[in-house]
């Protein structure tokens, strides 16, 4: 069995190439193979190229307007064999059909309404139930919190708890689990911080079949960055994957700077000098120097890769403990400081993207 990770986030929008490219550093820092969007604002008719190398394929439902909308995309290493889909033309959720692994899968992504959230939901998941086949990973935003006392740090629910009774019932009957809740019990953590209400929530989830339970095998709940809400995450052992074998590609930015240029180019002088003898050959001293070199750009590789990440890990780790802290406290004080870690992230982010966007084709 091979591990599949799954992502959840309500990013609300992407419909800007920068906001894409935030979200690919996320989810190459997450490891996320398959991802559940919700929120993605792209309307009928009018969806950019979202193609990218980690992810180079999509499925899409959306709205007649700049609203609603959803989106899975499967990662380069998920071989996922697509055998049938439906699709809400209202953009709230998109269930999808297929194998993984030779293994039978149905990924499922909602994004819930803010009114009568109980009653679309029920309907939703009755209809989600007679599509499913095999494995069920049923992910996305609910806009509500199953359980008030646990999900929330607001005095009281805006929907009636014999509403939410209902909706657990629904998810009894249908043999579902809450994977995040059913892991961590005892645990308050949430995915989304409302401003009006100064109140924080666990709005967003994934459900999983009770008998697929075994196969999880790790869910966590991320810190909130590049939206408003926070990643929820799913790692699920699925089928075994055929073995692969890699290649080396230039990072053609390792060219780009100055200070690089002049450390390849003190290389390469280097090695001829003491390489380019009567001993050795024209062709093996051509070669020779070609394996050298690109040991030496992996090795440069790496190094500019630890110091472009370790300003930003710096930051996310700022942002994981101030928010931890938060939730606790509600601080306007330390709700400041977060909001301006966070623009400091995007910022960051913002300026890798300048480097990576040609490599997505936005």
């Amino acid at each position: 069995m091979t591990d599949v990770t799954f992502l959840s986030l309500n990013i609300n929008s992407i419909n800007i190439p920068q906001k894409r490219s935030q979200l690919y550093h996320l989810l190459q820092k997450e490891k996320a193979d398959v991802v559940l969007l919700q929120e993605t604002h792209l309307r009928h008719k009018h969806i950019p190229n979202m193609y990218s190398k980690l992810y180079p394929t999509w499925h899409h439902t959306t709205y007649s307007s700049a609203a609603r909308g959803v989106s899975v995309e499967i990662g380069k290493h998920v071989p996922f064999i697509l055998k049938s889909q439906l699709v809400d033309l209202e953009g709230r959720y998109l269930f999808l059909k297929g194998i993984i692994f030779n293994i039978a899968v149905t990924i499922a992504n909602i994004y819930a309404p803010n009114v009568r959230q109980v009653q679309w939901l029920r309907n939703t998941l009755n209809l989600l139930q007679t599509f499913t086949e095999g494995v069920l990973i049923c992910g996305g935003d609910f806009n509500l919190t199953m359980d008030y006392t646990m999900d929330s740090t607001g005095t009281r629910s805006s929907i009636p708890h014999k509403q939410l009774r209902k909706l657990r019932a629904t998810l009894s009957e249908l043999h579902l689990t809450d994977v995040w809740r059913g892991f961590n019990p005892d645990v308050k953590d949430f995915t989304h911080y409302s401003p009006a209400y100064g109140s924080y929530q666990r709005i967003d989830y994934f459900l999983l079949s009770n008998n697929y339970l075994p196969l999880v095998k790790s869910t966590s709940i991320g810190p909130i960055t590049i939206s408003d809400h926070a990643p929820v995450k799913l790692t699920v052992a699925i089928g075994n994957p055929p073995h692969k074998s890699w290649t080396w590609r230039l990072n053609t930015t390792l060219i780009e700077g100055q200070t690089n240029v002049k450390e390849i180019e003190t290389k390469i002088r280097d090695y001829f000098k003491f390489n380019d003898t009567p001993h050795v050959s024209t062709p093996i001293l051509w070669e020779a120097h070609k394996v050298v070199l690109r040991g030496e750009l992996i090795a440069l590789g790496t190094k500019v890769k630890k110091q472009r990440n370790k300003q930003i890990d710096s930051i996310l780790l700022q942002i994981a403990t101030l928010e931890k802290i938060h939730k606790k406290s509600l601080s306007l004080d330390n709700l400041e400081s977060l909001k301006s870690l966070r623009s400091q992230l995007k910022d960051l982010l913002n300026i890798r993207s300048a480097r990576t966007l040609q490599s997505f084709h936005c």
